[in-house]
């Protein structure tokens, strides 16, 4: 006969009439065959002061809108019996309607059955963000794949839209563990907007590898893009995780790219490169799916991506983006793609999709031993990207660097924009050249930064089209070293009260104060006396974060970012 029991370590009512946390915690810290609830009532947050392992016949009821283990374990044989991946007989209910939580830094968060079952519009964020490590010792691994929260058993989505942390998409990602399975969450109203990871351990019940054929339930908060993997899956204590990324593949970051396939971009012998496999002219600049496979008992440190191959081929059909907007596109032309790390996209389908609309699949095969870090779709016609570049140098001269460019076809291209960058991710504009417009020969393309930093510059160039579409090449680094005078742009003081100085090497034409919505607060026309050193009095400008758009007379533009305050 199971037992009813509520109990709690704080209880009190907060003055005016807010609630605290309900706290659940030892004594007992082991629980088996019973049901236990939250108050229905009272409380906003129930609150895990201890590590709390369920046996076997659990049933926990949660009411409140949040659920916190931050640093504490939600323990089941999960990750503590031998061996690792048993699944047992808890159940975890989550039952208040309304917008909720499972919260926790570096807490353990293990489920063998979790029904989400807080109303079909609502949703569940998943914000436990480094599940499986302490957070007194971030590099110890304790039992558990990197993840937000694992399921053992089984999940069922009665909610709507399930959310993880994007900046964390190993770390707090769902994970089902060996063949754990889940229902529902195939729709645009009812997915996971984030990660979601297989994980495998050594013998266990259910057994690992989802008997070859797993489907992941991302897309982003208004639509799902689910994708299946078909293949062998066996390799314990190892995850694999999957996300939709929005953004052009070409200039959108993967959140789990690994630095230890970056090269040397002072070694010719070693370019970094982009681009496409020759039978591919374009790519979908809607998406693309996040891919990372990772040995999870040897992960250094949980912020550390350590991607690795499949030690099998693996089968891989995904739910499209609609692409019926492209006029003359056909679905037979679309093939999927995969990113190696660091050196290029490669062919995985030579087959096409099944239509262009919404919902239509598109498969491809990723070879054994390849390692991939990003999924996205390609075409053999050229109208998804309409720019092709067939080469990209950058060389110093002096302090100077001289950018050159070539395209061999061209389709409703209105201009290049010149990017530069001293740290490798944080670009601004420094020039604007004009394009042919469309065109199926060879143009090429030259632009002269008389204003470089000393030290590594990074360059790289996005096209627009006239329609406001862009795409971009990869990046390249040169190393500036002149012992002449060198051009500096400065501003100063930053942060500024009331006045800030500025300092060009450059005649400037005018100065824009762009607010972070784009909106222009504040021109400024220098006088032609003033050159390229002048004050400008911003103590109108309301405190903020602002960009000094600093417009030169020989046609480029710099970009500094200025606190005023």
């Amino acid at each position: 006969m199971k037992s009813i029991l509520l109990f709690s370590l704080a209880l009190a009512l907060a003055v005016s009439g807010i609630s605290q946390p309900w706290t659940i915690g030892p004594p007992p810290d082991i629980w088996s065959n019973t049901e236990i609830s939250d108050p229905v009532t009272g409380y906003n947050e129930t609150f895990l002061s201890g590590d709390i392992m369920r046996s076997e016949g659990v049933r926990y009821n949660h009411y409140s809108p949040i659920f916190n283990v931050s640093n504490k374990g939600w323990i089941s044989p999960l990750n503590v019996f031998n061996p690792y991946g048993q699944s047992t007989n808890n159940t975890d209910y989550f039952l208040f309607q309304g917008e909720s939580f499972i919260r926790g830094e570096d807490g353990v968060v293990s489920f063998d059955t979790l029904r989400l079952n807080i109303g079909a519009n609502n949703t569940m964020h998943i914000e436990n963000s480094n599940g499986g490590y302490l957070i007194e010792n971030p590099t110890s691994f304790q039992g558990q794949p990197p993840g937000g929260i694992s399921i053992s058993r089984a999940l069922y989505f009665n909610n709507g839209i399930t959310t993880t942390l994007r900046d964390k998409p190993v770390n707090g990602a769902i994970v089902f563990v060996n063949s754990a399975f889940y229902t529902g969450g195939l729709t645009d109203a009812q997915h996971v907007d984030g990660f979601v990871s297989e994980a495998n351990y050594p013998g266990g019940d259910p057994p690992p590898g989802h008997n070859g054929d797993f489907t992941f339930p991302v897309g982003n908060g208004n639509a799902v893009y689910q994708l299946r993997r078909q293949g062998v899956f066996e390799e314990t204590d190892h995850t694999l995780t999957v996300g939709w990324v929005d953004g052009d593949p070409g200039d959108t970051p993967d959140p789990t790219r690994d630095f230890s396939f970056s090269v040397d971009p002072f070694n010719p012998t070693s370019p970094a490169s982009i681009y496409l496999p020759p039978e591919i002219a374009g790519v979908a600049k809607a998406g693309f799916w996040d891919w990372h496979y990772q040995d999870a008992s040897i992960t250094p440190n949980p912020n550390a991506y350590n991607g690795k191959a499949m030690a099998n081929e693996q089968i891989i059909t995904v739910s499209l983006p609609d692409l019926s907007g492209y006029p003359g596109l056909l679905p037979g032309e679309l093939r999927l793609i995969g990113y190696v790390p660091g050196l290029k996209w490669i062919l995985l389908g030579g087959t096409g999709a099944t239509g262009l609309t919404k919902g239509s699949l598109l498969t491809g095969t990723i070879p054994a031993g390849q390692v991939i870090s990003a999924i996205a779709i390609g075409s053999t016609n050229n109208i998804i990207l309409p720019v092709t570049f067939t080469s990209f140098t950058v060389k110093a001269e002096g302090c100077k660097a001289l950018l050159e460019w070539q395209t061999g076809m061209e389709q409703n291209n209105s201009h290049f924009v010149v990017e530069r960058s001293t740290n490798g991710s944080e670009f601004t504009a420094i020039g604007r050249v004009s394009a042919v417009g469309n065109s199926n020969t060879t143009n090429t393309y030259k632009f002269t930064d008389e204003a470089t930093a000393s030290g590594v510059n990074y360059y790289r160039i996005t096209q627009v089209d006239f329609d406001g579409k862009h795409s971009g090449t990869e990046v390249k680094a040169i190393r500036i070293q002149c012992n002449g005078n060198m051009v500096v742009l400065k501003a100063y003081p930053n942060p500024a009260a009331s006045q800030v100085n500025i300092q060009s090497g450059k005649a400037i034409a005018q100065v824009n104060v762009v607010a972070t919505n784009g909106q222009t607060v504040m021109k400024y026309v220098p006088s032609q006396n003033q050159g390229g050193t002048f004050s400008l009095n911003i103590q109108r400008v309301q405190n903020g974060i602002y960009l000094l758009q600093i417009v030169n007379k020989d046609g480029t533009i710099d970009v500094i970012k200025l606190l005023k305050q």
